[in-house]
């Protein structure tokens, strides 16, 4: 048995323009662990707003915070970032999730975080990609894990989101197999170098990842039989499970998928 927080994205509520009040009061009345609220450049400037969500944090083990856009020097110094990061500043577990940019040179990435580790709060680093094929999508992946390698503050500034259903969008030219090496892979790299992973879940009808086309995990073509088995068997460390669904059923099918897998006994 494996016990993670599992926790949705303010995205479930995609049908009331992703209010993060909304999600909030799902999230707790279906009794999830945790939430992830998107703080948009309008967001971040409506104070009153900002104060009702701080007042779920204590409600819930943890509320994860994504920012808009890249991490680049450019972002992290922008007014909108400024602002988030006072706002960041005096929530109960300061934390920062925002994607990974293959555009900015890793060194330059190094410096930027190392530059601002004494920031109060923590960034979390999202797997991302936008130029497709099967080539560029490896290099991507490796300067990923270069952050991660070359980054001397360690786990305790950095934290690794891993968004499994980016390595089996077709725009990445991977084979089923072959998206899922990679997911293992990645499993086994940051639990060697001692980082706790936030994962990203979804599942869809194919491929082509359309978002009227969501699917509970295990009822989609994402093999995430295979991948809980791996993390059954491996146990690799995990610091939660957020849901980004854009609709509210899919969420409670897969969190009793995710239950029945990680309370079963592992294949020796």
């Amino acid at each position: 048995m494996i016990q993670v927080p599992i926790g949705v994205a303010n995205s479930v509520s995609a049908n009331f323009n992703f209010d993060p009040l909304d999600t909030l009061e799902f999230a707790l009345q279906k009794q999830f662990d945790m939430a992830q609220i998107y703080i948009n450049e309008n967001m971040v400037s409506d104070t009153t707003l900002l104060g009702k969500i701080k007042q779920f944090e204590s409600k819930f083990q943890r509320v994860y915070f994504h920012a808009s856009g890249f991490l680049a020097p450019e972002m992290v110094s922008s007014p909108y970032f400024q602002k988030l990061g006072r706002f960041l500043a005096t929530t109960a577990h300061p934390n920062c999730i925002i994607h990974f940019s293959d555009t900015v040179p890793v060194d330059q990435l190094i410096r930027l975080l190392e530059k601002n580790r004494r920031k109060p709060f923590r960034f979390y680093l999202e797997n991302y990609f936008y130029r497709p094929g099967k080539e560029q999508v490896q290099k991507n992946l490796k300067k990923y894990m270069a952050v991660f390698t070359l980054m001397t503050t360690g786990r305790d500034h950095l934290v690794p989101v891993l968004d499994v259903p980016r390595l089996f969008h077709r725009n990445c030219g991977f084979t089923t197999q072959e998206a899922l090496n990679w997911c293992f892979q990645l499993f086994n790299f940051f639990s060697q170098k001692g980082y706790p992973l936030l994962l990203h879940l979804v599942d869809f009808v194919n491929e082509a990842q359309h978002h009227h086309q969501f699917r509970a995990l295990g009822e989609g073509y994402i093999p995430y039989p295979k991948i809980f088995e791996f993390i059954l068997k491996t146990r690799p460390l995990l610091e939660g499970i957020i849901l980004e669904y854009e609709d509210k059923l899919n969420p409670l099918k897969s969190i009793e998928f995710i239950r029945r897998y990680l309370t079963a006994n592992p294949t020796p």
